[in-house]
């Protein structure tokens, strides 16, 4: 059989059958599923400590801690969204921007991409941080608005860059008159406090969530809802995710892990 042919016969394969999956791409990392089981208290705390903002008052800058796969991301976008949409059924001004900062990769593009969020562009190059900052400042104080922003794995941009850009959110409500803007900070390195300056550290800690990771029972009952909804009736046993589980409980709790672990069982099973 010659190469054309072989791709023909995989890629008719895929389309002619049915397949085991109902829709696989609930088994990936950036679905954010309706609801977050063993998580209720985090949200529960993170939602507690965002709410002042509905009434007008700048909340606590918050610290998220816990290792990778933990539902530290999940929960703040779950929080973060569903204050959004409550701001808007109440006219609350009220809005928030979301950066993974590994993905960012530096403080310009951190930058960046806040000030696309409140509509400021800004180009790819030519500009110092510091007059990005600036624009930021100079644009979002301009909304009247109570604006958070949450960075993603920050530890990265700490260790890379070191925390000047985190001091300057620190203290960028002492230079606005008409906004607020008060920081999440989500971070996979429980050591992180040894890298910051003290005076970070106290503005930026106002309120800390630690993220504990999944025991297998856990982990068994998150892949068991997203499976609901990933694979065809009858397709799954409860082995195979109690497998997944437990391998991704021995690799500190990571349901990244344990989501993988099952996405990659389902598509090697669907090649058979």
């Amino acid at each position: 059989m010659d190469n054309a042919n072989i791709l023909d016969d995989v890629f008719n394969k895929i389309i002619n059958s049915t397949g085991i999956f109902r829709d696989r791409d609930v088994l990936r990392h950036d679905y954010l599923p309706e609801r977050l089981p063993h998580r209720e208290e985090q949200i529960r705390r993170l939602g507690e400590a965002v709410a002042p903002v509905l009434k007008g008052s700048r909340c606590s800058n918050i610290f998220i801690y816990g290792k990778t796969g933990t539902g530290k991301t999940a929960v703040t976008k779950y929080v973060l969204n569903s204050l959004e949409i409550r701001a808007r059924k109440i006219n609350a001004p009220v809005s928030f921007c979301y950066v993974n900062c590994r993905l960012a990769g530096t403080e310009y593009r951190v930058l960046s991409a806040l000030c696309r969020s409140i509509g400021v562009s800004v180009p790819f190059t030519g500009l110092s941080s510091g007059e990005v900052f600036d624009r930021f400042r100079a644009n979002l104080d301009g909304l009247g608005i109570i604006f958070i922003v949450a960075l993603d794995e920050v530890d990265v941009l700490v260790k890379n860059r070191s925390d000047i850009l985190l001091y300057e959110f620190t203290r960028i409500n002492e230079t606005l008159s008409r906004s607020k803007v008060s920081i999440i900070g989500i971070s996979n390195d429980l050591r992180l406090k040894e890298f910051l300056d003290p005076r970070v550290l106290s503005s930026l800690s106002e309120e800390e969530i630690v993220f504990r990771p999944y025991d297998a029972s856990e982990l068994r009952d998150i892949l068991r809802e997203r499976a609901q909804m990933a694979f065809h009736d009858g397709v799954l046993s409860e082995g195979a995710l109690s497998l997944c589980a437990a391998l991704a409980a021995a690799e500190h709790g990571d349901a990244r892990r344990a989501l993988d672990l099952l996405r990659v069982a389902g598509e090697v099973a669907e090649r058979k």
